[in-house]
């Protein structure tokens, strides 16, 4: 019976240890069309770096709507609306704010891939969120934003 009970115990261990090492599995290549294109870095390193990257696109984003946002609430209020020095002011602006943190990225090895400028990104991100002001601050079809129609 103990005879049983460790070989049983045994083929369960191996068998879990086999599926622990393939659910640990790092697959590179291409990803699935549901990306819209892209690959996965054969090197483990370069794709945490270029996840790193990304999350920093996000938060550049979001930063560069808080300068609009802030910006729109001075605006009304009379003030100077400050969104340029809030993009990019050398000591405090968000654009070069992320051009540091990538800079830094890319510093650690094994870096980032070479097929793309991460750099460039800040200002193709801070152009894409200032595109969607339009539609952001808009205007009611009456002019005067208690119409009642919503695009929600």
């Amino acid at each position: 019976m103990m005879k049983k009970f460790v070989s049983t115990t045994v083929a369960l261990a191996l068998a879990l240890s086999a599926s622990v090492a393939l659910a640990g599995t790092y697959v590179s290549g291409a990803l699935p069309s549901e990306f819209g294109g892209g690959y996965i870095p054969p090197n483990p390193a370069i794709l945490k770096n270029v996840q790193k990257a990304s999350k920093e696109g996000a938060k550049l984003a979001a930063s560069v709507e808080k300068c609009y946002s802030k910006g729109a609430a001075n605006y009304s209020k009379g003030k100077a609306p400050g969104v340029g020095t809030c993009l990019n002011d050398p000591a405090k602006g968000v654009v070069p704010k992320y051009t540091a943190k990538i800079n830094g990225i890319a510093a650690k090895a094994p870096g980032l891939p070479s097929c793309h400028n991460y750099v460039a990104d800040g200002s193709l991100i801070a152009g894409l969120v200032k595109g969607f002001n339009g539609s952001t601050y808009c205007q009611s079809p009456s002019g005067a934003f208690v119409d009642g129609t919503s695009s929600l």
